[in-house]
């Protein structure tokens, strides 16, 4: 499978015979999987993750944006099961999170949740996006996921079928790339610098279970 899938780069309003998007249009080799997939339940269902989520102030936002995955594999001969919240990629695979550790069940690839045709918000990781959507009272951006600072250019190449994206990053490396690469497309009515930090502290803070639709002001555009 690609980075991103077929299908949701027409929806995205990408040409697939662009030669600028092969990279991320070309099918990718796979391992042999070495896991298997017991069950796919809704978020709520373990105890434990939804301790994890209780703690993260995701509840109940997420119901329908993750799932609980709970798979097994074999190790040193013996069967072990596991169990993590799981969102789906381009690529088929699970990307996979609990509040030990963050993994991955499949191959690489971008999540992209389609919604508005002229905007688009791109973030590293699911988590921040959760943050976001749950505090801007979801939002019909369209979404893109990176999943991996693998796919920063996949995220800012699909920002040229959007009239406005906004990037949401507090990874100062990724600012870093950006602007070295992106800087001449960036709107630089905005600061990246003050913002980046800004949005960090929003990133690491506890969102108040109940708060007041803000209206939405956009941060960067390309």
């Amino acid at each position: 499978m690609s980075i991103v899938h077929l299908d949701t780069f027409v929806k995205l309003g990408g040409d697939p015979e662009d030669s600028d998007a092969i990279r991320w249009l070309r099918p990718r080799l796979t391992n042999a999987p070495d896991f298997t997939i017991d069950r796919i339940l809704p978020t709520g269902t373990t105890r434990v993750l939804t301790r994890y989520l209780k703690h993260l102030g995701l509840l109940p936002w997420t119901n329908e944006l993750l799932q609980e995955v709970h798979y097994s594999r074999r190790i040193d001969g013996t069967l072990c099961s596991y169990s993590a919240l799981g969102w789906l990629n381009e690529a088929g695979g699970w990307v996979i999170q609990n509040a030990c550790w963050r993994g991955l069940l499949g191959q690489k690839a971008i999540t992209v949740r389609l919604g508005s045709s002229s905007r688009v918000a791109i973030f590293e990781t699911y988590f921040e996006f959760l943050k976001w959507y749950q505090f801007y009272r979801a939002p019909d951006h369209t979404v893109i996921v990176l999943n991996s600072s693998d796919f920063l250019e996949a995220g800012m190449f699909l920002c040229r079928y959007f009239k406005q994206a906004e990037l949401f990053f507090s990874n100062e490396r990724f600012w870093k790339r950006i602007d070295l690469r992106y800087g001449n497309v960036i709107d630089r009515s905005v600061q990246y610098a003050p913002l980046n930090e800004g949005y960090r502290n929003f990133l690491d803070s506890k969102l108040p279970t109940l708060c007041k639709p803000i209206t939405y002001e956009p941060l960067h555009r390309c």
